[in-house]
């Protein structure tokens, strides 16, 4: 877990109870089980996956309900971050690089944040 997905903490617990992205699966006694990369790793490896399919996953139902203003409130008082995702289409990229220059992932977040327009970023690199 050395490197983690832009902007998630170190510090954030594994968690799947919501379990709306969970996965069916065999577990070794042939129970039909559900589990997610989200989930603590012993619960995930004891349904039979691979702790190392675990490495800096995130909850993503309650990241995405995060996002939209219906996070959940975690003991101690915090807030669940918000989680956004690009979904596997990349094809937005040829837009906020007119040149057809790939962008870094640097460069689209910065874009998603409002530092720039897509000319400008391009322009400055």
């Amino acid at each position: 877990m050395d490197q983690l997905p832009y902007g998630i903490s170190r510090l954030r617990r594994p968690v799947c109870d919501l379990g709306y992205l969970r996965t069916p699966a065999r577990a070794a006694s042939g129970a039909l089980v559900h589990r997610c990369a989200a989930e603590p790793i012993a619960a995930y490896v004891r349904k039979g996956g691979d702790a190392v399919d675990t490495a800096g996953r995130v909850c993503l139902c309650n990241g995405l309900l995060a996002t939209v203003g219906l996070g959940q409130r975690k003991p101690g008082g915090a807030d669940e971050p918000p989680v956004v995702t690009t979904g596997q289409d990349l094809g937005f990229l040829d837009e906020i690089s007119p040149d057809g220059r790939p962008s870094t992932a640097a460069e689209v977040i910065d874009w998603m944040l409002g530092a720039g327009t897509p000319a400008q970023l391009t322009a400055s690199v």
